[in-house]
């Protein structure tokens, strides 16, 4: 009989921490423990009276109870030297080879040693007491460090693991990660490779397309519902019976295959929009319609299909760590397959120009209760990517439960009750994958991410005019930053122009500009705050077209023409246009002059090849010198050295050369030798009578040869 267990109420159950039992003990011997079935039936010999400081114990299966780890708490006067140490591991290294466990954790509240009480380790072997050689590995982290994190549990009982301390959450993270990534081979906690399922994507795609003939966009839909099912399985957050690996033993347990679908529409689909509710807007992660209806039923003459796909994804193997411009990849391989993919252009930025537009606009610098927006967000590429960035990351990371952002983050788009024009769910989903380290970490915070990219990212139906709806009186209300990229569409612009009268806006849209592009930038300049900066994605006619002589003449009154940066055309794959990134900061009055020059960079290779491939291109790209350049020169525009740089990509022009009345295309004001040195444009080859002559005769005996071919025909 144990008195410890008795006295504290743990001869019954452990204390319930998430789904472990937590026992902190210290009197009771491993005898005790074995007979109240706490640890594994086994025979513990000359072990029997160990007494183990405390336990992290799996018994939800009670037929086979698995020791997680075992902890040895010292004093800090008796762990301050190696000798000291070596002692304390070694006495938690034995307990944990005699009770399988998984890892040892020894710590006197300051300093934590975890270790993998491996028996085939090479670089710490000894003989404990009895004479058993043992041996043991440093856990290490995925930098090859030593893990060094705290361990620390609350004394509470709380199966809830929203209402567990940051502290506890922070361990347990851990405590998974390692019994996940931990074997006898390996005791470093595996570094996250990143890996690209478009091939998967494409794969299931077309067996989607091909057997429903559904629109493209409608079929990747459901590429995308399938592949959150088998994300959200990998990292933990969905369980059994919900998960994919419980679909697919549906199967195998013979099941039909009309019963696996239905399960997973009554069940595992229906788990999802628990885990991931729905916002205002009822959008979620996600929403295809080829497996199941508008209202969630099954669509059982699909049910094959479904498991055809399901096999492909279980081929590929695990997608907890996705690269995070799959999702972009993803959404243009298939959307330029589109009927009406014209109407979609705005969505399909290259990742590499989002990044570098996050880069230069000091996303990561916005202070305390900023707010921020992509007005235009498609995909929600602008958004996802600032959480890339260190210290936006951190504003997703749950505190006490809860997720609070410091900053504001408004994505807005355009849409209506057909699933097709619904990519903000498409924006939610991109979201979490960005955000997928934390989701693994805390899993069972899933309401608190919903809510987050609900906040977040905004479907809006109730206009036609989508965003261009959405204008902002109050100055505390604007934004103080918008990056965005949005729709260049000059047909049935008169039919907004009439919503825009009949709605009482009209007010708002003064420059009478050309296309639905000049409506945007007018919305963006006009949602700015002061001192507020946007970075926006313009097509040429901004800057090349008469009719556009209002807004660039607004555009001057209000704001400071920070920079124009030319991107190469065929930049976005399904458009020839020739785009360029407008960077602008709001006046506090108008009454300011622009004393410094306008920054312009003429880019020709964004890191990318140009055609749908988009294959990588090594080396520095000219989009990566002009970021690293514009950053340089933000920080003192008057006196940037632009001439002892070298770089003829890049030229500073005084603001007088920006008249409204002209042309603003940047990327005309080099001169043709300076191109031609850049190799922009070829070098004239000037020929005399004689060379012009020989040209004609090869062109003719050409056109010779290409005739006999064809008369053999």
């Amino acid at each position: 009989m144990s008195e410890e267990l008795i006295q504290k109420g743990l001869h019954k159950n452990g204390l319930k921490i998430s789904d472990f039992e937590y026992y902190d003990l210290g009197a009771t011997t491993l005898a005790q423990l074995k007979q109240y079935k706490i640890i594994p039936q086994k025979e513990y010999r000359k072990y029997s009276k160990r007494k183990p400081d405390a336990l992290f114990v799996d018994r939800q299966n009670k037929k086979s109870v698995q020791v997680i780890a075992v902890i040895e708490f010292k004093k800090p006067d008796e762990f301050r030297n190696n000798k000291q140490q070596t002692e304390a591991i070694q006495q938690c290294n034995d307990v944990c080879q005699e009770l399988d466990s998984k890892v040892g954790i020894i710590t006197d509240g300051q300093i934590t040693l975890w270790i993998n009480p491996c028996q085939k380790a090479k670089e710490n072997n000894y003989e404990d007491k009895t004479g058993k050689k043992r041996s043991y590995s440093f856990i290490r982290n995925e930098d090859k460090k030593d893990l060094s994190e705290p361990f620390l549990i609350q004394k509470v009982a709380e199966t809830n693991y929203e209402k567990l301390n940051d502290e506890t959450q922070n361990t347990l993270y851990y405590i998974g990660r390692i019994t996940s990534c931990i074997s006898e081979n390996n005791s470093t906690l595996i570094s996250t490779e990143e890996v690209d399922p478009l091939g998967l994507a494409r794969s299931v795609w077309q067996d989607i397309y091909i057997n429903t003939g559904k629109d493209p966009s409608k079929c990747l839909y459901n590429v995308v519902e399938l592949f959150i099912f088998k994300f959200l399985s990998d990292l933990g957050v969905l369980k059994s019976p919900y998960d994919f690996g419980s679909l697919l033993n549906m199967y195998h347990n013979g099941n039909e295959e009309k019963d696996v679908l239905e399960y997973y529409a009554r069940n595992s689909r229906k788990k999802i929009r628990e885990l991931f509710p729905p916002g205002k807007d009822n959008t979620t992660i996600i929403n295809g319609t080829i497996f199941v209806d508008s209202n969630g039923n099954p669509v059982l003459s699909q049910a094959y299909l479904f498991k055809k796909s399901l096999q492909k994804y279980k081929e590929f193997g695990s997608l907890k760590h996705v690269r995070k411009e799959f999702k972009t990849k993803l959404f243009e391989t298939f959307l330029k397959q589109s009927k009406d993919k014209s109407r979609l252009g705005q969505f399909l930025t290259p990742r590499k120009v989002v990044s570098a537009i996050v880069d230069m606009s000091d996303v990561e610098s916005l202070s305390d209760g900023a707010r921020f927006c992509d007005p235009f967000c498609g995909v929600g590429g602008f958004l996802c990517e600032s959480l890339h960035k260190t210290k936006r990351k951190e504003d997703f990371i749950p505190k006490n439960g809860k997720i609070k952002p410091k900053i504001v983050y408004h994505g807005f788009d355009k849409g209506s009750d057909d699933e097709e024009e619904r990519t903000i769910i498409l924006a939610k989903a991109n979201a979490l994958i960005y955000l997928s380290e934390a989701l693994e970490k805390y899993p069972k915070l899933t309401n608190e991410f919903a809510k987050a990219f609900n906040e977040m990212f905004h479907l809006l139906t109730d206009s036609n005019l989508g965003t261009l709806k959405r204008i902002v009186d109050k100055e505390e209300e604007k934004y103080d930053l918008i990056l965005t990229n949005p729709p260049y569409i000059t047909s049935g612009v008169t039919s907004i122009r009439d919503e825009i009268k009949s709605e009482g806006l009209d007010q708002y849209y003064t420059t009478g500009s050309k296309g639905v592009e000049g409506l945007a930038l007018e919305w963006i300049m006009r949602n700015l705050k002061k001192n507020g900066k946007a970075f926006v994605i313009i097509p040429d006619s901004i800057l090349n077209v008469a009719q556009n002589k209002n807004i660039r003449e607004y555009l001057l009154e209000g704001f400071f023409l920070n920079c124009i940066v030319s991107l190469p055309i065929k930049t976005f794959f399904n458009t020839p246009k020739k785009t360029y990134i407008l960077g602008i900061t709001k006046k506090n009055h108008k009454d300011q002059k622009q004393d410094f020059p306008v920054f312009s960079y003429l880019v020709s290779n964004i890191g990318e090849t140009l055609d749908i491939n988009r294959f990588e291109i090594e080396g520095k790209s000219d989009l990566v010198k002009a970021k690293e350049l514009f950053n340089s020169y933000k920080g003192s525009p008057k006196t940037f050295p632009v001439s002892e740089i070298g770089d003829l990509r890049c030229k500073l022009w005084p603001i007088v050369k920006f008249n409204p009345d002209e042309l603003w295309a940047v990327d005309k004001w080099w001169t043709r030798v300076e191109k031609v040195k850049l190799g922009v444009v070829e070098e004239e080859q000037i020929l005399n009578i004689e060379q012009f002559k020989e040209k004609l005769d090869d062109f003719s005996d050409k056109l010779k040869e290409y005739k006999r071919i064809l008369d053999k025909f």
